[in-house]
């Protein structure tokens, strides 16, 4: 049992982490109706984490020192790969339905094993390629945009999964994933609060006047993807590798689909279903092929 673990390690990290990712558009709708907008939740995501990070790093005895070189790496993933990505799809659900913004971010997968493969020059076996069809068969069954829905939104979803795949590619090609996970989470959190409050203030964008639901809400998704979410993420990068833990994560708009649908009632139309197998499919194939 414990070697089957073992070997399911990367596989088991990558999925939790998807389900937790999968959660975070529907509380993200509550605070946006206690006052929040896509700005101040991607403020808050990250600044209220880093305390909590900084203290287990001092109670595992962890070193805080990161070499010059980590640090330009550190931010130049804590801003393209973090602010970017997170703050643009925030954002989109001002515009569209958590569950077709989450679904459109996932064209990051089909670029990641592209560029793994043309970029980095990866092998792509044929059941790798087959899992990879699926995935995309299924996303865009998954979507079904409406006449009504908002371009801006549509757009903004579309190119947080672009900087999100350089943030797959970019983790396990800089080789900061084997940088301990909460070390490198927290020093991202603090690149992500300080872009994020930047930005927020120049534009007139962050504000704190949230209901107490809303803070509640937003403390709660801090902690479930910040603490556990991101480094269970990094931690799947490593073992599988990015193309396949890009393949496994594709669980999340289904998660997200489906609570969107039980809490918040959006629809979920009968091609969207099928788009879920094929998914499901693909996933299967991609852990035979890991």
């Amino acid at each position: 049992m414990a070697r089957l673990f073992e070997k399911s390690k990367g596989k088991f990290c990558v999925l939790t982490s998807a389900f937790l990712y999968g959660l975070a558009p529907i509380f993200a709708k509550i605070t946006y109706e206690g006052g929040a907008n896509g700005i101040t939740l991607t403020f808050l995501r990250a600044a209220l984490t880093a305390p909590l990070l900084f203290a287990v790093m001092r109670a595992d005895k962890t070193s805080i020192y990161v070499s010059k070189t980590d640090i330009r790496k550190i931010i130049l993933l804590g801003f393209f790969g973090g602010t970017m990505p997170i703050g643009l799809l925030y954002l989109s659900y001002n515009y569209i339905a958590a569950g077709l913004a989450t679904t459109l971010h996932f064209i990051y997968p089909l670029i990641i094993v592209l560029a793994s493969a043309f970029i980095y020059h990866e092998r792509v076996t044929p059941l790798k390629l087959l899992s990879v069809v699926f995935v995309t068969i299924g996303i865009i069954l998954f979507v079904e945009i409406e006449t009504n829905a908002d371009k801006a939104g549509v757009i903004l979803a579309l190119l947080s999964g672009i900087f999100y795949s350089f943030y797959v590619l970019y983790l396990d090609k800089s080789g900061l994933d084997r940088m301990d996970y909460i070390k490198l989470t927290f020093y991202m959190t603090l690149t992500m609060s300080a872009t994020t409050l930047i930005f927020g203030l120049a534009f007139h964008e962050i504000t704190f006047d949230l209901s107490v639901q809303a803070w509640v809400y937003a403390g709660i998704i801090s902690v479930m993807i910040t603490v556990f979410a991101t480094p269970l993420f990094q931690i799947g990068v490593k073992y599988e590798g990015a193309s396949t833990a890009g393949v496994l994560s594709t669980v999340e708009p289904i998660t997200t689909a489906v609570l969107s649908f039980a809490f918040l009632g959006e629809h979920i139309s009968a091609a969207q279903l099928a788009g879920g197998l094929v998914i499901i499919s693909g996933v299967i194939l991609a852990q035979r092929y890991a």
